[in-house]
């Protein structure tokens, strides 16, 4: 391909560009909230059974506070998450979503082991 004959550019779009940012956010922080009460909160929408997540304690703790008033956030570590949480959530066909103001963004197991365990490699 020439490129030098571009001609047309079309920007990228505002969500497209969100969804990168928030998961780089993912992939450089590796903080993960899920809310507990007595097990994890895990629910369904019109497609799938998901698990769902947030970045940051007050996302998950302003979710809750509105749908699950029982329910605390709580971190989730790298090991909880990928020696237990994971292969029960792959287990039982749950999708991990994140939850990010007014989006979700399902990721499948593999891609959830790739933004949060794939750790970059020092040279």
């Amino acid at each position: 391909m020439d490129f030098t004959s571009v001609t047309h550019l079309h920007p990228l779009p505002k969500e497209f560009l969100l969804k990168i940012s928030i998961l780089k956010f993912l992939m450089y922080t590796g903080s993960l909230w899920g809310l507990y009460y007595n097990g994890w909160a895990m629910t369904s929408d019109h497609q799938d059974h998901i698990f769902p997540f947030w970045l940051t304690s007050f996302q998950a703790k302003k979710y809750a506070k509105k749908y699950w008033p029982n329910y605390t956030p709580r971190r989730i570590t790298h090991e909880n998450f990928q020696l237990a949480l994971l292969p029960t959530l792959s287990r039982l066909n749950v999708l991990p979503t994140l939850y990010h103001t007014t989006q979700k963004f399902k990721l499948s197991c593999h891609q959830m082991t790739y933004l949060f365990f794939n750790q970059p490699k020092m040279v």
